[in-house]
């Protein structure tokens, strides 16, 4: 991520310079090492580094994208974070400096250390009021409903054993069901203890004056100087994120544009799924267009554009502006482990897979070519595509659970093959 960007923005060494500063006042090692040093790294090779670096990592290209975005003259009307994301939101819209931002993100992450382990979260594909029901028929009183991402897209926290119980229902009934790669329960009342802490562990970080609108999908409202931000950023630890209420609250504000500035478009996704006739733009959805993406941030829709995407181009379309909403930063959810393969060859893996995706889908078999971009090009979204790698799992007899499968990492069915076929040759 920003790889290429880095070569055209100078923004992107700027920030994470201020970032490694700030992070070596508090014995972190430098974040630009891991994302810029050698060869490109993996989510799971970046699991290797302390925690607080892929946090670090995760804040810093959502405070980038908002820098090089605003440096062009892009104003948004107001900022939206996802969980974690308030922190980045915030900071961009000035509330605090980055160096209180490290601050927040290292403490917020030293906090929730202690719970590693004692639960954890999942996507399921149904609405709210649906979710619940799964928790009822388990009688499970403590799995609850940690975050409504979309109106088909809902997240549980709870204990492990519930949530494999909920895995299991999940299966049976054919409705889509993706574990978050997050070793805690977030958005849960359990962690009510971990609210305290992560005040505590402020300690003398300050709030400045908001020079932009933020509005806090978890608290309903848009924040005021007035408003005890860093109490507010605690109690997002353990209240559930409403992300949906919020962009269909904007919505009906009259905001049609949404911009993301975190890494690819998991939110603009969600905005899509929740509102209709909007432009959700992603500039970092394609790794090799991040300049054109960045770029396009402020100008006219392309001709022939649709929510914000072009078709079958790939790359991000352009955006009007100014924009109204930009969706500043992601949940804290991390693929891990590789997988083990198949007794097939490339080629016959590349056959079955097309097949199978094609019927799963509902695709022509002719549009699902090797090189075809999943989510960008043909729509479908990281729940689906977790979804489809569990019948992969099933059909290539692979021993991982599907939601061990790195899906980010996994964009076409070409690199799924590879994936497959290269776990085959490390036998």
């Amino acid at each position: 991520m920003l790889r290429q960007a880095r070569n055209s923005y100078a923004e992107v060494d700027a920030t994470f310079g201020e970032i490694d500063d700030a992070a070596a006042r508090l014995d972190v090692p430098p974040v630009s090492a891991a994302l810029f040093g050698g060869e490109p790294r993996s989510i799971r090779r970046l699991l290797d580094e302390p925690a607080e670096v892929l946090q670090l990592a995760i804040f810093g290209v959502s405070v980038v994208v908002h820098r090089i975005l605003t440096a062009q003259g892009v104003r948004p009307r107001l900022l939206v974070g996802h969980s974690f994301g308030e922190i980045a939101a915030l900071v961009a819209a000035g509330a605090f400096t980055l160096a209180d931002g490290v601050q927040l993100v290292c403490a917020r992450t030293a906090a929730l250390r202690t719970w590693e382990g004692m639960g954890g979260m999942a996507a399921i594909g149904v609405d709210q009021e649906t979710a619940g029901h799964v928790a009822g028929v388990l009688d499970e009183p403590d799995l609850v409903v940690a975050c409504l991402n979309a109106p088909r897209q809902t997240v549980l926290a709870g204990p492990l054993a519930a949530l494999d119980r909920a895995e299991r229902l999940a299966t049976t009934l054919d409705v889509l069901f993706a574990r978050l790669h997050l070793p805690y329960a977030s958005h849960h009342p359990s962690m009510r203890p971990a609210v305290a802490d992560f005040v505590a562990r402020m300690g003398e970080v300050s709030q400045q004056p908001l020079r932009h609108a933020v509005h806090s999908p978890v608290h309903g409202r848009r924040y005021t100087d007035d408003d005890d931000l860093k109490q507010a950023l605690a109690e997002c630890l353990v209240l559930p994120v409403r992300f949906t209420d919020t962009v269909r609250t904007l919505h009906a504000k009259g905001c049609s544009t949404f911009i993301e500035s975190g890494a690819l478009n998991a939110l603009t996704k969600c905005v899509e799924q929740t509102v209709p006739n909007v432009l959700a733009f992603a500039p970092l959805v394609d790794p090799q267009g991040e300049d054109a993406g960045l770029r396009a941030a402020g100008q006219p829709p392309a001709p022939g554009s649709r929510n914000g995407q072009s078709r079958p181009a790939p790359a991000p379309v352009r955006a009007p502006s100014p924009p109204e909403a930009q969706v500043v930063g992601v949940a804290d959810d991390v693929p891990p482990a590789p997988v083990t393969p198949s007794r097939l060859d490339r080629h016959q893996i590349l056959v079955e897979l097309r097949e199978l995706y094609a019927d799963a889908l509902e695709y022509p078999a002719d549009l699902l070519t090797e090189d075809a971009l999943l989510e960008a090009e043909l729509g479908v979204d990281s729940l689906k595509q977790t979804s489809l790698l569990g019948r992969v799992v099933e059909r290539f007899d692979l021993p991982e659970r599907s939601a061990e499968l790195p899906v980010w990492e996994l964009p076409t069915l070409g690199r799924i093959a590879d994936y497959v076929n290269g776990a085959e040759i490390s036998r």
